[in-house]
């Protein structure tokens, strides 16, 4: 047995290299061609071609002349001349091809015409305006097919289900090189939303329903679809849950959505670890009990612990219109942060209303009561704040995970008094912005923070509420939290007032890598003696699957308590905005 399975391994090698050898090794030569469009397409042609037994026979070179001709005509040039020649042995062949190209066919009549309900689309006629194809263009049928797809995909976004090409046409007139290319697209109808519908009961139903911004009878949009459904998604109802056109043969006009989902467990949990420069090892817990009852209210609970900050918090979320954006929240927390010269505990409790404006800045009012305690610098305090307040975000980006364009605002402001059972009276404004744009692949990106606290003195703000700064997220070069004013001692006791800026350009090296060089500059101070802190440096930035992955050196240019010279590694992974 064990020698008849030797022998058929034996006889299967010999089988492969008899194999391998049947085939000779081709090499092209291209001779002539004086357009590196042109000669790149014949090489991918060619390379198509199956490995011959042998090159100098007259099948195989019609295939190469064939192939040549298709790769020069889809270009747009129709009087190729082709020379070819065969040398050397059968098992190492070289197949020269001299060519002459001839002159280009232009396009002397381009006749675009939309037919149907949709001959006023803004989306298609700006497809039509831009077409790829230009009268006196080269006839480049790459570009020719390009934008009949391009007709055809939007037209199915927008609802135009039956779109068809009633003409589409090139001609060619060989004897003078000019063609006209007819493409006569007719739309069809366009198809409306119609009702939702269920595949099963569902608890969740009626927040479906709430989170639903368009009605039976609004043109079909497959982008407003795909927001339906990520914002499903994101209530964190569902297991999973997809929203779908339940397109028939013989459809009527408003087309029902398909509503197939199932809830998520009672009780779901997950766990973390991770790693910054700011805060060294950081490990994170979290709790979710999506669906507490028919009303849709939810509890999630976060315990989140590195070496400097300790926190839990605890939030029971209650819909008044939609899960996701309009809601109250009951938030309550615990900190413990030992970092710096800053050794302190806080309890907070909040209560807020949360709403999406009309123009997408998410709203919210809360009243918050803040109790804590502990040491900044060299002075204990204690103190104990109500404080009503509003905030106001706005986050929008393109390009996916990782981002081509962005801008994230936030703005807030909150105060206390002791005519409500406040220690101490003080008002907070706080508001930041970060833009990112993309040129040519160059990425810009520019973060702005402003913050104030208007206050007897700084002593009777909490260290919460104070103003820190320097390390990943705000003056790179510095650590964490190690720039703000200083007692007569040296020790740190935060500040009233915060500027900061920075600015980042990014350099593409790769398709995924890019190059950085930044600036930041800032200053945190109760009186506006302290000078500005200045951080430079360099960095990697690699556009990873699970978003942007980001590596810095930077060094402080002045203001250290460090010696000037010494660089501060900053990695940060997760997205911009």
């Amino acid at each position: 047995m064990t020698i008849m399975k030797i022998f058929k391994a034996v006889f299967l090698l010999l089988s492969l290299v008899v194999h391998v050898n049947l085939y000779a090794a081709v090499n092209f030569v291209l001779n002539d061609v004086d357009n590196s469009d042109v000669e790149d397409n014949i090489t991918v042609f060619l390379n198509a071609l199956s490995q011959p037994t042998d090159a100098n026979n007259p099948s195989y070179l019609q295939q190469v002349s064939n192939s040549t001709r298709q790769a020069v005509t889809a270009l747009g040039y129709y009087e190729m001349q082709l020379k070819i020649d065969v040398t050397g042995e059968i098992d190492k062949q070289t197949v020269t091809l001299t060519i002459n190209i001839g002159e280009p066919t232009r396009i002397s009549a381009l006749n675009l015409k939309l037919i149907g309900e949709g001959r006023r689309d803004p989306d298609l006629l700006k497809i039509v305006k831009n077409f790829p194809l230009k009268e006196n263009d080269i006839l480049h049928h790459g570009k020719y097919e390009e934008g009949k797809s391009q007709l055809k995909k939007l037209a199915r976004r927008n609802g135009y289900f039956d779109s068809k090409f009633e003409k589409s046409t090139v001609e060619v007139v060989s004897e003078n090189n000019k063609a006209t290319v007819n493409i006569w697209f007719d739309t069809g109808m366009r198809y409306q939303f119609g009702q939702l519908k269920f595949s099963s009961d569902l608890p969740a139903a009626k927040f479906i329903y709430a989170l639903q911004k368009f009605k039976a009878g609004d043109p079909y949009d497959a982008r407003v679809l795909s927001k339906f459904n990520a914002e499903a998604n994101e209530t964190g109802y569902f297991k999973n849950i997809a929203i779908v056109p339940k397109i028939q043969k013989k459809q009527e006009r408003q087309i029902p959505l398909l509503v197939v989902a199932s809830m998520r467990p009672k009780d779901s949990f997950g766990a973390g670890l991770g790693i910054s420069t700011d805060e060294g090892i950081r490990s994170k817990f979290r709790w979710t009990r999506p669906w507490v009852n028919k009303y849709g209210h939810s509890i999630v609970g976060n315990v989140v612990a590195s070496l400097p900050r300790q926190e839990a918090s605890l939030a029971y979320n209650i819909p008044i219109d939609d899960p996701l954006y309009h809601y109250y929240s009951l938030q309550s927390g615990y900190k413990m942060v030992n970092n710096n010269d800053t050794d302190t505990t806080q309890y907070l409790l909040t209560v807020g209303r949360h709403k999406r404006l009309q123009d997408g800045w998410l709203r919210n009012i809360f009243i918050s009561y803040d109790k804590e305690f502990g040491k900044q610098g060299q002075e204990d305090f204690s103190s104990q704040l109500i404080m009503p307040g509003i905030s106001f975000s706005r986050n929008r980006s393109r390009g996916g995970i990782n981002a081509t364009w962005g801008e994230a605002l936030q703005f807030s402001l909150k105060a206390s008094h002791e005519s409500w059972l406040s220690s101490s009276n003080l008002f907070k404004i706080y508001g930041s912005s970060k833009f990112l744009r993309t040129y040519n692949n160059h990425q810009f990106i520019s973060t702005t923070e402003l913050g104030g606290v208007y206050t007897d003195s700084i002593d009777d703000v909490p260290s919460s509420m104070r103003f820190f700064s320097g390390g990943d997220q705000s003056i790179r070069g510095y650590t964490y939290e190690s720039i703000a004013p200083e007692d007569e001692d040296g020790f740190l006791i935060g500040g009233q007032y915060l500027v900061v800026q920075s600015v980042e350009y990014r350099f593409p090296i790769t398709q995924n890598w890019k190059l950085a060089t930044f600036i930041d500059a800032g200053t945190v101070t109760s009186n506006f003696d302290e000078s500005v802190s200045v951080g430079s440096g360099i960095g990697a930035v690699w556009s990873s699957p699970v978003g942007p992955i980001r590596f810095y050196l930077a060094a402080p240019v002045n203001n250290s308590n460090d010696s000037i010279d010494k660089w501060t590694i900053h990695f940060m992974i997760g997205p911009e905005l």
